[in-house]
C-alpha cells in the first residue's frame, strides 16, 4: 500500500501531462504587422553579390568541365585585397590535386567613387586592355604566366585571376 502511496502522485502528473499532449489548444493570434512603408531599396542590396551569380550560367559550366571546385580564397594581388577591403566578395575555385585556382573579387562600386578605383588600379599595375573589350584591365602575372584582369561594367569592378573567364561575368549595366 505503500508503494500505491509513491506512485499514484506520480501516475496522476503522468495522465495530466499526456492529456496536455493531446488536447487540442486554441491557437494563439499572432499580433498585426504594423503598417509600415517599404525601405528604400539600394541596388546593392536587390543585386547582392554572391559566388553563385558573378559568373554567368556559361561560367559556371566552364567550371564544372575544367573540374573546378569552390574553394576558400587566398588573395594575393593588391587590387583584390583592395576590392575585399572595401567590402567586395571574394571567390575561388581550384581543381583538387593541382594549383589550377580561379579567384574572382567582385564590388558594386558607387559613381562618386570612381575616380578613386581608377587609380587605384593604375597604382596596382592595371592598364587598359586596347586588344579586350572595353572595361578590361589587363594587370601583372603573378609569376603563373597569366595576367590578372580587372573589369570595369556598369556599376561594378571585378578581378580575376585568369582572363579566360573575363566574358563569362554576368554582364551589368549602369
Amino acid at each position: 500500500m505503500a508503494n500505491l502511496a509513491r506512485t499514484l502522485p506520480a501516475l496522476v502528473v503522468l495522465g495530466l501531462a499526456l492529456t496536455g499532449c493531446t488536447a487540442q489548444s486554441e491557437p494563439v493570434p499572432s499580433p498585426s504587422p504594423a503598417a509600415t512603408t517599404p525601405a528604400a531599396t539600394t541596388p546593392a542590396a536587390v543585386d547582392a553579390i554572391e559566388c553563385d551569380n558573378v559568373l554567368a550560367p556559361d561560367g559556371y559550366a566552364k567550371l564544372a568541365a575544367d573540374g573546378l571546385e569552390p574553394i576558400e580564397p587566398r588573395l594575393f594581388d593588391s587590387l583584390a585585397v583592395q576590392l575585399e577591403e572595401a567590402g567586395g566578395t571574394a571567390c575561388s575555385w581550384g581543381k583538387p590535386q593541382t594549383d589550377i585556382i580561379l579567384t574572382v573579387v567582385q564590388l558594386n562600386v558607387p559613381d562618386a567613387d570612381w575616380a578613386s578605383w581608377e587609380t587605384a588600379l593604375a597604382d596596382a599595375g592595371y592598364a587598359v586592355d586596347s586588344d579586350s573589350a572595353n572595361g578590361t584591365y589587363t594587370g601583372p602575372d603573378p609569376g603563373t604566366g597569366l595576367n590578372t584582369v580587372a573589369v570595369v561594367a556598369g556599376d561594378r569592378i571585378t578581378f580575376l585571376t585568369t582572363p579566360a573567364f573575363a566574358d563569362l561575368l554576368v554582364p551589368h549595366s549602369i
